[in-house]
This record gives C-alpha cells, structure tokens and sequence, in this order.
C-alpha cells in the first residue's frame, strides 16, 4: 500500500490526491489519477492507440490500475499539531514563504495546463486532416513553448517529439509540393511536344496522300501513252513502213568503180575503132613523124585498161543539201551506161556528163613519140594512122600513153 504525503497531487491535472480522487498507474509507471486516464482515452483518435502524455507508451483503458492508498498511517488521519505561538516579529516572514509558496506552485500548475493544451492540439492535428498552415502554426508554438520551458520537466521531452515530428510533416510536404510542381512542368512539356508530333504526323501523312495521288496520275497518264503508242505503231504497220534512211553519199572519185576484167576481143575491137577515127579526124591536121616501132607480142594483156565507157557514178554538180527538212532526200537517180562516143558536142547543161572533148592538144598530148630505126613498122604505123575504123589493129601498137593528166 502507498502512503500519501501532504500536498499529493496528479502531475496532469494537479488534484490533490484523496479518498474522492484516488491515484492509478499506467504500465509505464507514471502515476495520474483516473479522471485523466479516462480522458486521455477517450480523447484519442480510433487509428490511434492512448499513450501516456510522458513518456509517449502506449496503453489502453484495461491497463490502468488502481495504487492502493493507506489514508490511515496518512498524514491527513494523523491529529493535527497546534501550531507554536510565534513572536509578533515573525509573522511578516511566514506570510512571504506562502506567496512564495503559491506563485510557485501557481506557474507550475500554468506550465503544466500549457503543455497540456499542446498535446491535445498535437493529437487533433494527427488524427483529422489539417492545412498546411494548422500545422506551421502549431510547429511554431511548440518551438516558443519549449524555449521558455526547463529542460527538467518531463512533458518536454514529449513536446520536442511533437515538434520534431511536425517539422518533418512539414519538410516532406514542401519536397511533395516541389516534386509535384516539377513533375507538373514536365508533363506539359511532354504535351507540348506530344502535339508538335502529331502535328507533323499528320503533315506527312497528307504529304503522303498527295504523293500518292500523284503517283496514281503519273502511272494512269504513262498507261495511256503506252496505248496511245501501241496504236500509232498499228496504224504506221497497216499503211506503210517506215521510209529507210538517205543514202550514204559515195565518194567523188572520177575513176570508176572497179569492174570485172573485159574479154579482150571486144576491148581490142572497141579501142581499134575510136582510135582509127581520131587518126582519121587528125589526118590533114599534123603530119605524122614515121617512126619505127619496137617488135611487141600480139598477145593481149590482161591487166584491164581504163575503160572508155565511164561506170554509173554521181553527177559532179553538188546535191541540193537539205534544209532543215525532217523528210530524206530523194536517191541520187543513176544514169545508165553507153558506150563512149568522140564527138564534139557538148551534153547538155541540166544533166552534165563527163565527156572527153578530143582537141589537138589532148591529141598532141595523147600521140606517144616512136623513135626512128625501124623502117618495117612506118607502114605499120601508117596503115594504122590511115586504117577504117572498122579495121583490127594490134593491140600492142595502140596501146594509149597513160594521161599526164592522171598524174
């Protein structure tokens, strides 16, 4: 059993202990009475267990037990002394050691209900939902409350607890806050581009379209040029074909193109007649030197000589060239060939021939000189000079000089 002494009281409420408020202890082992025990329960929230207002353990109403209490062997059941008479002196002196007393246990009864208070509004905070600003506020409360209080008092540990606790409430609120606002940006941002690409989506996508459509036109419009085509190739296949390419134009070379060899009876027969006609026309003109002639085989050659009769060749007159005209020109139209007679006309201007005109300086020129000392063959070269035009004569003795001119 517990003995009280005088001046017991509850550290919560600060009733002084007796047989109508009798003390209970917690499994903490602080002492309070049971009015307190009771409120402290009943003023918690339901997620949260009671603990005790010093040392934050925490109990439930079951736990509370009552201290037996022995108010006999108490001071209050103890007789009473009578108190000394004092000297008249003294009474001054003992009346300042009351107020001393009543100040004293007056501002520790104020500290007490104080500490109390912010308790209770620490667990309020902590059970409902509150601002940001209810929780600033009473964080500084605590803070100028536990600067002015002693370091001894047992409800100031409690109280630094609380305080220490609201400051990390609020230092987690404002790093939410920060990481809210930044996520915030970061999202609008991503919005941000999120429309730009969609924006460019859908350029390209219509960019597309249109190429598309123009493919689409492109491949119709060759499809119809390809039958357009095919059907011009049928048409120019039934009406005609293509006209070839002109002609490449031959060489202007005055000889003739190469022939076969002649027989040499018909080139003997053919050389003997002209040459007796141009002996005859000259006659009367030039006296003929009589010259002996070298002894010649009879045989004929074989080499071709130059033919008398020109081959088909081009007009010397130059083609009309072209200008600019899409259509070829027209062949070159061959005259046929005849046989080579001397006379002294001339063709005629509009179609020109490459005639031989026999004058006395050709003939001149053409008469081989036959050196002197063969009296046997001046007959010869007489007779030849002199002979029909339809006589034979060797070829050997008519053999033409070859043509300075060629040279």
């Amino acid at each position: 059993m517990l003995t009280l002494l005088p001046g017991s009281h509850c550290d919560i409420c600060a009733t002084e202990y007796s047989s109508q408020c009798l003390p209970h202890s917690i499994p903490c082992g602080h002492v309070l009475c049971a009015s307190c025990s009771r409120n402290i329960v009943e003023k918690s929230s339901a997620r949260l267990a009671p603990v005790c207002p010093f040392c934050r353990e925490q109990f439930s109403i079951d736990d509370v037990r009552l201290i037996r209490t022995d108010f006999s062997t108490s001071g209050w059941n103890t007789p009473r002394r009578v108190p000394k008479s004092l000297p008249p002196d003294s009474t001054a002196d003992v009346w300042a050691k009351r107020e001393d007393k009543l100040l004293f246990s007056n501002g520790t009864s104020r500290a007490r209900d104080e500490a109390r208070r912010l308790e209770e509004k620490v667990a309020k905070v902590a059970a409902k939902r509150c601002s940001v600003e209810e929780v600033s506020s009473l964080q500084n409360e605590l803070e100028e409350w536990l600067k002015s209080a002693s370091p001894q008092d047992d409800q100031a540990y409690s109280l630094y607890l609380s305080a220490a606790l609201l400051r990390a409430i609020l230092m987690n609120h404002v790093a939410h806050a920060d990481a809210s606002k930044n996520a915030k940006n970061i999202e609008q941002s991503l919005k941000l581009r999120l429309e730009d690409m969609e924006k460019t989506n859908k350029n390209l996508e219509s960019e597309l379209q249109r190429y598309r459509r123009d493919y689409r036109d492109r491949l119709s419009e060759c499809q119809s040029l390809k039958t357009e085509l095919s059907r011009v190739k049928a048409v120019a296949s039934t009406l005609g074909t293509i006209p070839s390419p002109p002609p490449e134009p031959r060489s202007r070379d005055m000889s003739p193109p190469p022939q076969g060899a002649p027989s040499p009876a018909p080139l003997l027969s053919r050389y003997n007649s002209l040459h007796a006609r141009s002996t005859s026309m000259h006659s009367t003109s030039r006296p003929s030197t009589p010259a002996a002639y070298p002894t010649r085989s009879h045989t004929p050659l074989h080499t071709p000589l130059r033919s008398q009769t020109p081959g088909p060749m081009r007009l010397p007159t130059p083609s009309p060239q072209q200008l600019r005209s899409q259509t070829p020109a027209p062949p070159v139209p061959v005259m046929p060939s005849r046989p080579r007679r001397l006379s002294m006309t001339t063709s005629p201007p509009t179609t020109p021939k490459m005639t031989r005109s026999i004058s006395e300086e050709k003939q001149e020129i053409h008469e081989r000189w036959l050196p002197p000392g063969a009296p046997d063959d001046i007959s010869l070269v007489k007779n030849q000079r002199y002979a029909r035009p339809g006589s034979v004569t060797p070829k050997s003795r008519l053999a033409r000089s070859p043509s300075p001119s060629r040279y």
